[in-house]
């Protein structure tokens, strides 16, 4: 066995690891750099280095991989997008110590991972699910990223996802395309409440959804993990700078308590797109009545699975910090059983 192994969660827009050691025995230990592929697609393996050395990694080290990136618009086709970020992945790190981890709950080599795209490209939430599976048998496992979020039944510690692409998730419910950062606040609403009626809201990404949740003090100005779109900073100040600008107008035009009305809005139309998505789950998999939350929007999960009549569990509570990052740390853990099991 080796010291310590490293779950890596490669997304366009972050690229997130977890470091644990081989036996489970210390608590994980993630990092989670903001670093966008298409705007420099040769920085990623200086970027792999730098996560790779803040977790104090070492040459014995194993590694687990999912990815999303592959959507990103760097490249035209995800076969190209997958082949890329595994060639920078080796180009790093020890092909022979490097694990990719495929959706339907397995880990092949690098080079078997570049003959079955379709079920490399975006495998995170596979991890997730099989990792909660194995501790919380029947639920939805509910995780809210920065851009999107993953609604995934599991049932007597199997999962039940309809989907496995990214189209099919799509259609299934299971993926909805809103999140606790990056989402254009027009594609929560389309109306807002502005004075004694409601205003349309401009199609022209003036807000994100960090707007939003920063302005309401749900999120951390910190974890505002995308560039702004006035490329302001995420404080609160030039949050409702660009919430007012949304409908047109500014912060000379609007007060406090027109920006919270606003702010308000969006939030409630976000967890509805959420609730909604849960409530067809939910007449699919009636039995299930418990949800699994994670993500760095786990208040918005909370939300959409309360109103959904579901009880609630943090996977915070049992892995802290690292439920953030939750796939990175779900195929560290992965990996880490795999390595022991085929040890014996």
């Amino acid at each position: 066995m080796t010291s310590a192994v490293l779950g890596w969660d490669i997304g366009g827009v972050n690229t997130k690891v977890a470091r644990i050691d081989h036996n489970q025995a210390a608590a994980p230990r993630v990092v989670s750099i903001a670093y966008e592929l298409q705007r420099d697609l040769s920085a990623l393996p200086s970027v792999l280095r730098s996560a790779a050395d803040q977790l104090g990694a070492t040459p014995h080290d194993q590694h687990g991989l999912t990815m999303t990136a592959e959507l990103s618009q760097a490249f035209r086709t995800k076969r190209e997008g997958v082949d890329f970020v595994l060639d920078a992945m080796v180009s790093v790190f020890s092909s022979d110590r490097l694990h990719v981890y495929i959706v339907p709950g397995e880990f092949v080599s690098p080079e078997v991972a570049k003959t079955r795209t379709l079920e490399v490209a975006a495998s995170n939430w596979s991890a997730t699910a099989h990792w909660v599976a194995r501790r919380i048998p029947t639920c939805i496992l509910i995780d809210v990223g920065s851009t999107t979020t993953d609604l995934i039944p599991i049932l007597q510690g199997e999962v039940q996802a309809e989907g496995t692409t990214d189209p099919d998730r799509l259609l299934s419910g299971e993926l909805v395309y809103t999140g606790a950062v990056r989402t254009p606040v027009e594609a929560v609403a389309t109306r807002v409440p502005l004075r004694k009626g409601t205003a349309g809201v401009s199609a022209e990404a003036f807000a994100l959804m960090g707007d939003v949740h920063v302005w309401l003090g749900r999120l951390a100005s910190k974890n505002y993990t995308s560039p702004t779109p006035d490329g302001r900073p995420a404080t609160r100040e030039y949050a409702g700078e660009r919430l007012a600008r949304a409908v047109c107008a500014d912060r000379e035009m609007l007060d406090e308590r027109a920006i919270t009305s606003m702010a308000t809005a969006f939030a409630r139309a976000q967890c509805d797109l959420i609730a909604g998505a849960l409530q067809r789950l939910k007449k699919r998999h009636p039995l299930i009545g418990t949800a699994v939350l994670a993500g760095l929007g786990e208040f918005i999960g909370r939300e959409a699975a309360e109103c959904s009549g579901l009880n609630v569990v943090s996977l915070a509570h049992q892995i802290g910090p690292a439920a953030i990052t939750a796939p990175a740390f779900a195929v560290a853990s992965l990996l880490c059983e795999s390595l022991m099991l085929h040890s014996r």
